[in-house]
């Protein structure tokens, strides 16, 4: 690469490493850049445009001209940023590479007009990539050959808190358009988190809930939690004695039990197929232990046949109870404690409750600990706090609302403050929370435009406001004092820029991860309940349309009680993916294979006649049964096997609920009939 080129009279320089300059031959380049072209460049720039016209006279008599050829290096990344340049004729690329070979090197693109490295100078920050000539280019550069940096500053501090403020006020909006963003995708994201943490079936959180959401903010449960896992002790007899359609109607009525009981601030989960796990947000061993009981006396008095409109149905449970941190500093590894506990109390008969086994002067310090005046001396503190106003806001109380105008920094000396962004529906969404030693509200004191979000204290606040009126007076009186507090807030204001564009980017990443998520079992990998129920009525109709048959297949594990109760639940989860492998290996590319719930499994076969889908169910019964990965662990000796129900559309029925219970009633007959079959559905009278 050769070095940038600089000119000054009728000579071109290019500057060397050690800054000697070397005479270079005129070629074909353009007219020089007067100073009235200089005066244009500043004027048309968006950080420059609001100077008075003298200002800019200033920066431009200190100015110079660079030219560069195509591909050649105008600052390298690491380098100290001791320049900025405006763009009158060529482009300018911003790469990691400094030889530019191929478009997805180019980072971004800079033309006629626009400012280069106008935030790293102002910051004193260093290249954080190469900027290099993508055609030929001459810019205007600040500050000249002839300029010392360091003496432009004193002389012109003036000038220069201005063009801080202009920054500040930049990055300001930038921010709100990035905060509008963030608006428009949260209400996107909500709907997915809905479809994603709600259990479809029983109306209260899933597990992922519990592993992904919670998981993350455990904060949220309090300094102590305690764990409940609730779980029928017989749960698979009513599935067994009165099919799936029945047991779905028994979990409905369990859950609505439980929500009955709960106190405003407890979570309940569908943990896994028949367990629930509730959450009791700061409440200690002793407090959950009498919530505990008050569960089970209201769930064993719970008639459950009676209110799934059939004969008298009762049911125990057996619930185990953890707490933290008393028992466990992870969350999943609590409820998991609590799970054991279950299992312990289902040996003993079940009926009851376990718990799980315990393993273990003033102003100015204040002003100095905030970051955008740590590094003011004390008189320049004294000159600040001049201005500034004591505030206290009782908890709850809203400092500012979005879209009201504002002219006020708020400093936090004490107290936490809710930030939140309106979302399309009305509603406000948190997004961030401001403590102490912090600021909000900055972007009022350096543009005319309306907040972009709405505070709230989150408890009494103490807090110092500055106007921007009296900002502007510390700038007049002291502007040297005004820069600092201003570089010290551009550098926070545009990490928060950074930051806010980063989380637009995860925002977007993760709500198309969990669209997958939204539809996928996360045990199996499978399909979940939720797009098997979509998808049945889509093949539905279009096999309706089209005059084609298909295939419904329902799917029970055999014995899976007996591997749950004799090896381990872990194992038994172990044996759930071992089937589902099977399934996913076996049936075609085209099927949709679904787990409908525990070890139930829907498989959906478009486009087949009876033959083809009974020669596909039974290879996969034969498949399963040829499983002996249970061989590895200790425990009972046991042959795996899967039960098979298998209806056809329309042969067997042309109604698409008594599609689904032909199925289920097929696969009632291949347990009742010895299981390890497939029973074909027969058509109905």
């Amino acid at each position: 690469m050769q070095a940038p080129a600089y000119c000054q009279g009728d000579e071109i320089h290019r500057i060397r490493k050690n800054h000697q300059p070397i005479l270079l031959h005129r070629k074909d380049w353009l007219p020089y850049m007067n100073h009235d072209r200089k005066i244009e460049l500043f004027s048309r720039s968006e950080v420059f445009s609001t100077l008075p016209i003298d200002d800019i006279k200033v920066l431009a008599q200190h100015s110079g001209e660079l030219r560069l050829e195509q591909g050649q290096l105008l600052f390298g990344k690491g380098s100290k940023s001791r320049s900025f340049y405006i763009i009158d004729q060529g482009e300018i690329a911003i790469s990691h590479q400094q030889e530019i070979k191929q478009e997805e090197d180019i980072l971004a693109r800079f033309v006629p007009g626009d400012v280069v490295g106008e935030f790293e100078f102002f910051e004193e920050e260093s290249r954080l990539a190469n900027g290099v000539a993508h055609d030929p280019c001459c810019l205007l550069v600040f500050p000249g050959a002839d300029s010392e940096l360091e003496q432009l500053l004193v002389e012109y501090a003036h000038i220069f808190a201005k063009v801080y403020h202009r920054l500040i006020a930049i990055n300001a909006s930038r921010l709100r358009q990035t905060h509008k963003l963030i608006s428009e995708k949260t209400s996107w994201l909500e709907e997915i988190k809905k479809q994603m943490f709600f259990d479809k079936l029983t109306g209260v959180y899933n597990r992922a809930y519990l592993e992904d959401e919670l998981t993350r903010n455990l904060s949220s449960l309090g300094e102590l939690f305690s764990v409940l896992v609730m779980k029928p002790d017989n749960f698979k007899l009513i599935n067994d004695t009165f099919g799936h359609e029945v047991g779905d109607a028994a979990l409905q009525s369990i859950s609505a039990r439980i929500q009955s009981n709960l106190r405003p601030q407890d979570l309940a989960i569908r943990f896994r197929g028949n367990e629930f796990v509730v959450l009791l947000p700061h409440s200690g061993l002793e407090e959950a232990q009498a919530i505990a009981r008050q569960f089970l006396d209201s769930l064993n008095s719970f008639d459950i046949g009676m209110a799934i409109g059939n004969q008298s149905l009762r049911q125990s449970f057996s619930i185990g109870i953890a707490c933290y941190p008393q028992h466990e500093n992870d969350l999943i590894e609590l409820a998991e404690k609590a799970f054991a506990r279950v299992f312990y109390q289902r040996e003993l008969g079940g009926n009851g409750i376990q718990i799980a086994e315990t393993d273990l002067d003033e102003i100015y310090e204040f002003l100095k600990s905030i970051a955008i005046f740590s590094n003011l001396k004390l008189s320049e503190l004294q000159q600040l706090a001049r201005y500034l106003k004591p505030v206290t806001f009782d908890s709850q109380t809203t400092i500012f609302r979005a879209k009201e105008p504002g002219d006020e920094l708020y400093i936090i000396q004490s107290g936490n403050i809710s930030v939140k962004l309106p979302m399309p529906d009305g509603t406000l969404q948190e997004i961030a929370e401001i403590k102490s030693g912090d600021f909000v509200g900055e972007m009022a004191i350096f543009e005319n435009a309306p907040r972009s979000a709405t505070c709230t204290a989150k408890e009494e606040c103490r807090i110092y406001t500055l106007h921007k009126d009296d900002f502007l007076h510390l700038m007049k009186e002291s502007p040297n004092t005004a820069i600092r507090i201003m570089k010290n807030m551009l550098d926070i204001t545009s990490g928060r820029v950074n930051a806010s564009g980063k989380f637009i980017s995860q925002m977007v990443k993760w709500g198309e991860e969990a669209s997958r998520r939204a539809v996928t079992d996360k045990l199996t990998g499978v399909y979940n309940r939720r797009f098997l129920e979509s998808e049945l009525e889509k093949i539905f109709e279009r096999s309706k349309a089209e005059q084609q048959s298909f295939a419904l297949i329902m799917a029970d594990m055999d014995y899976f009680r007996e591997v749950n109760e004799g090896y381990s639940h872990e194992i038994g989860d172990k044996y759930i993916i071992e089937v589902a492998n099977v399934f996913k290996k076996y049936f075609r590319p085209q099927d949709i294979v679904a787990r409908y719930g525990g070890d139930e499994f829907t498989i959906l076969l478009p486009d087949i006649d009876r033959e083809e889908a009974m020669a596909i169910a039974e290879n996969v019964r034969i498949q399963v049964g040829s499983l002996d990965f249970l061989k590895k662990f200790k425990g009972p000796e046991l042959r795996l096997s899967v039960s098979l129900g298998l209806t056809i559309y329309p042969e067997v029925t042309s109604d698409i609920k008594e599609l689904t219970k032909s199925a289920d009633e097929a696969l009632y007959k291949a347990k009742k009939g010895g299981r390890n079959q497939v029973v074909l559905a027969l058509k109905s009278e």
